[in-house]
């Protein structure tokens, strides 16, 4: 394997520490072109340190001098904004990692398509809010698209190769979504309204950010992969069936059609799907321990209540739709888990908001990304304005 040039959008994040980790496992195979951090101007210092990229962006401009002055004496330009972060993805690179949270990533994450030969997707809401402009431009590059989702790498590791983009022809009937359940798979119906942001941050299985955490609580995040895995893989929301699986080994299996089920196992650790993404097709370390059938003993799998959690329901709903509801629907949850964790909306009320933005919200077919952007805008607009209606307690 030949040493590989790669930038990593978001990596201060949980996928991109855990990109760091890899890289620096592997010193031989990868030189690390461009690092990029929206605040955290500490760890991104540190990761400089650590890889010496050419390039480094701070999103927030107010903490560029103090990054600068970090950085000083270490032939490392520093840039800041949301053009630094989209001139870190201007040079031609062998794999970016594009790991920003929220629709904040779609601008850069296009932008690397032109100039990486593989992009190693982890920004959900590429896909969610612009997946028709998205593929599109994947479609017209050279690019080869490998999701680093733990499930979503799961289905792309079950499949042909040269099938991603056809199941049908490659003999498959479905994909079957695992989910962990999150922190309330057991909780009663009543005793969801008094969760608090801490208990929902507080994953039974993963180690991730607090958006993620929450929409695994409620299982948007369920909801947002399933809307990806049609995009990623071409197929249809019918085709596509979440199952339970609370020990999260089982990452994600494929259905064939002579009755053959594949499934891709693993400790649950963000570094396999990782480093799956960046070596692909070759294996390389990841760090994870190797995986204990024994002590593990049992798998379970249960069907999704979506009485209690309904962000998934509306998720396979805004998929069916098509148009912008995906975008509506996406737009509403960040404005709503937002006002959660700052704790002026019930955990019980995030559904509700989405539902009333996505009944009154006209769906159209999009012609152009300002018209993604413009229901974008207008969701979270009537997402806020619904809030102040919803009381904690």
């Amino acid at each position: 394997m030949s040493l590989k040039t790669i930038s990593i959008l978001g990596s201060t994040g949980s996928i991109g520490s855990n990109t760091v980790d890899i890289i620096n496992k592997n010193r031989t195979k990868f030189s690390t072109y461009s690092l990029s951090s929206k605040n955290n101007v500490s760890l991104l210092s540190k990761q400089s340190f650590l890889l010496k990229p050419k390039i480094v962006a701070i999103q927030n401009k107010e903490k560029y001098k103090v990054l600068k002055n970090n950085l000083f004496g270490k032939k490392i330009k520093v840039v800041a904004g949301d053009e630094g972060v989209i001139e870190c993805t201007n040079k031609k690179v062998d794999i970016s990692v594009a790991s920003i949270v929220g629709i904040a990533g779609l601008k850069p994450t296009l932008n690397s398509i032109k100039n990486s030969s593989k992009l190693c997707l982890a920004n959900k809401e590429c896909l969610v809010t612009a997946g028709s402009f998205f593929m599109k431009q994947i479609f017209k590059s050279k690019c080869k698209l490998l999701p680093l989702d733990s499930e979503h790498n799961a289905i792309f590791q079950c499949m042909p190769a040269d099938k991603v983009r056809d199941p049908h022809g490659a003999g498959i009937t479905r994909i079957l979504l695992t989910a962990s359940g999150g922190p309330f798979r057991e909780s009663a119906a009543e005793d969801l309204r008094a969760v608090t942001p801490a208990q929902a941050c507080a994953h039974p299985n993963w180690s991730m950010g607090q958006k993620i955490s929450v929409d695994s609580a409620t299982l948007m995040n369920k909801g947002l992969e399933l809307i990806e895995a049609c995009w990623l893989f071409n197929t249809t929301p019918a085709n596509v069936q979440v199952h339970v699986h609370p020990e999260s080994i089982i990452h994600s299996m494929v259905e064939y059609a002579d009755g053959s089920v594949l499934a891709q196992l693993g400790s649950p650790d963000m570094r396999t799907p990782i480093a799956n993404g960046l070596a692909w097709p070759e294996r390389i370390e990841a760090g994870v321990a190797p995986l204990d059938l024994f002590a593990i003993g049992r798998f379970h799998f249960e069907r999704p209540d979506l009485q209690r959690f309904p962000c998934l329901r509306l998720a396979r709903e805004a998929a069916e739709a098509g148009g912008v509801a995906s975008a509506v629907l996406n737009a509403a949850n960040e404005v709503a888990v937002e006002a959660f964790l700052a704790e002026s909306l019930p955990f019980t009320a995030i559904p509700r908001v989405l539902e009333s933005v996505m009944e009154c919200f006209e769906n159209v077919e999009p012609t152009s990304l300002d018209d993604v952007k413009a229901a974008d805008r207008l969701a979270r607009e009537r997402a806020a304005a619904l809030i102040p209606g919803y009381k904690r307690g």
